[in-house]
């Protein structure tokens, strides 16, 4: 209280001579004790709201850098439906949709050879020329043999009539007239068994023209003019068989204007494989050329031991331009039906038991689900149970990740 009464004397001090007085110890050392308490509420009342904030703030760093480090950052797809065109793609090679090993059915020699190889002919045209003077004469005869037994006819049946005449008039017996009519029917059987052993060697004797049996190209020629040649298909060894050639044939002919592709259709495809579908061939041996066919027919029944469908191609080959024999890829169009679900194949985790895929829930915990996968395209994997569209998988998820730990997720395309 000691402290008022000495500011009003220098209050009045001033007033009354303008000048200041001075200070004692003691007043300056209140003075500075006030201002110190004074600052140290001050400093107190900021601590009290700044340190907490700032704490929490290091907290939130700190749990923010932690979830940076610990958090595996996984790239994920959605599983979507597979919209392209459904197709197998299976080896095959070019056929030829007829082929004909062409044989001597009449002995004799070679008189001509009028095609060879890569000749292309017509049905019915003459490809050669066979010298047989032994079934020539066998012809004659069998032509006299004829006129005999219908000479031997005639005069059995005029028998027969007399002797039945005489039988009205009790001439002859009755034993007599059957004798006459037994006698008719020889001649007649006679007759029958020349013209038939006639017609025989006049077909044997036609044979001697080797013709084509349709419109195709000479694949292989066997024989030269002057070769023997048999029914047996024995042929003189003038010539090695051609290639593709069956041994003792005189040629060997082949309709490529269309050709056949035989493929085996695996288990799986087999069902989507029908009548009538379009299918596109490719040769590799001929680059930027394709041909467009459709399927012919079908094995209708899968080979028990491969599984698999055979199952018949056939392409138009105008131009002749693929050959017989091509190595060629057939693409075969599928049946209509559900797209399939598909995901990466790098997707896919392969350990001790059935595949399984990581899919990422929306609070980004990853979880192994099991699936059951189908057709492998190569870089896809066509999915038939275990999965949903639109689920969210992880491409490439690390070998250390754990079901139901978090991620950090990163989208992918």
């Amino acid at each position: 209280m000691s402290a008022v009464p000495e500011i009003l004397e220098q209050l009045h001090a001033r007033q009354g001579n303008r000048r200041p007085v001075p200070t004692s110890p003691r007043r300056r050392g209140i003075k500075w004790l006030g201002g110190g308490i004074a600052g140290g509420v001050l400093a107190a009342l900021l601590l009290t709201g700044i340190v907490p904030r700032v704490a929490q703030q290091h907290r939130l760093a700190a749990a923010a850098t932690a979830v940076g480090v610990t958090l595996p950052t996984v790239s994920v797809t959605t599983v979507a439906h597979d919209t392209s065109p459904s197709s197998v793609s299976l080896p095959g090679a070019l056929t030829a949709v007829q082929t004909a090993a062409i044989y001597a059915r009449t002995p004799g020699y070679v008189r001509r050879r009028l095609v060879d190889i890569g000749g292309r002919v017509r049905a019915g045209q003459l490809l050669a020329d066979i010298d047989a003077p032994d079934l020539d004469q066998q012809v004659a005869q069998a032509r006299g043999v004829v006129a005999q037994t219908r000479a031997a006819q005639a005069l059995a049946q005029a028998n027969l009539v007399r002797w039945q005449a005489l039988a009205v008039d009790s001439a002859v017996t009755a034993q007599e007239v059957d004798q006459m009519q037994a006698a008719f029917n020889e001649a007649v059987a006679n007759s029958n068994s020349a013209e038939a052993n006639l017609r025989r060697l006049v077909q044997l004797q036609a044979y001697e023209r080797v013709v084509a049996p349709f419109a195709g190209v000479i694949t292989a020629r066997n024989v030269d003019p002057g070769a023997l040649v048999g029914p047996a298909g024995g042929v003189s060894e003038t010539l090695a068989a051609g290639t593709g050639s069956t041994p003792g044939s005189l040629f060997t002919i082949a309709q490529t204007d269309t050709l056949s592709v035989y493929v085996t259709v695996p288990e799986d495809y087999a069902a989507a494989v029908g009548i009538g579908k379009p299918a596109v061939v490719v040769v590799p041996a001929l680059p930027g050329d394709t041909l467009r066919g459709r399927v012919a027919r079908t094995a209708g029944s899968l080979d028990p031991a491969a599984r698999t469908l055979l199952t018949e191609v056939r392409v138009a080959n105008p131009k002749g331009v693929f050959l017989p024999g091509m190595y060629a890829q057939v693409q075969l169009a599928l049946g209509a039906g559900t797209p399939p679900l598909r995901v990466p194949a790098t997707a896919l985790v392969i350990r001790d038991g059935p595949p399984q895929v990581v899919t990422v829930a929306p609070d980004s915990t990853a979880r192994y689900q099991t699936v059951t996968i189908g057709r492998d395209l190569g870089t896809w994997v066509e999915v038939t149970g275990g999965l949903e569209q639109g689920a969210h998988i992880v491409i490439n998820p690390p070998a250390d990740l754990q079901d139901g730990a978090r991620v950090h997720v990163v989208s992918a395309r």
